[in-house]
């Protein structure tokens, strides 16, 4: 199934080069093929195969074998890994875009699309705890203090108070 993957990557990279435009022509021909449950008419997945594997074999001759005749197997497990990859990806911006964190309603720790948006919402980076340093330095208001919240500069102050905390 190295066509799937060959798809999405030529299909990428014939956007900036020419080059890439033919294989992505042909892999989107062999993916089409492959969906209607026949073999593809077209050389592309032995193209690509033979490529692979023959910059394996220069390195490792060993290893080159193995690929070559486990390829098909080795390229569906890199297309399940691909489409699961891209479904919890999925998952973490829908749970962004409702619940304003990545893991869910119940999360409180800190997001990667925070850094996206330029945003401090949800977890333990949601400014709602009260001061502006606690919002800066990480207030986990679901937790319970400990030294792995850092409040050295709030007194201790799990609340995040704005009187002890200060801006």
């Amino acid at each position: 199934m190295i066509c799937f993957i060959a798809l999405i990557v030529f299909a990428v990279m014939g956007l900036f080069s020419a080059k890439y435009r033919d294989y992505a022509k042909e892999a989107f021909d062999c993916v089409f093929r492959r969906l209607t449950l026949r073999k593809c008419n077209t050389s592309f997945d032995k193209k690509m195969k033979m490529k692979l594997t023959g910059k394996i074999m220069k390195k490792s001759p060993k290893i080159g074998g193995a690929v070559f005749k486990h390829f098909e197997v080795i390229s569906w497990v890199f297309t399940l890994l691909m489409i699961i990859s891209l479904a919890y990806s999925a998952l973490g911006i829908y749970n962004f875009v409702v619940y304003n964190n990545c893991e869910g309603p119940d999360a409180i720790g800190p997001c990667i699309y925070n850094e996206l948006t330029g945003e401090l919402t949800g977890g333990i980076n949601d400014p709602s705890c009260g001061s502006q340093h606690c919002a800066d330095f990480g207030c986990d208001c679901n937790k319970g203090c400990d030294e792995s919240n850092d409040f050295a500069e709030c007194d201790g102050n799990c609340d995040c108070i704005e009187e002890v905390c200060g801006a």
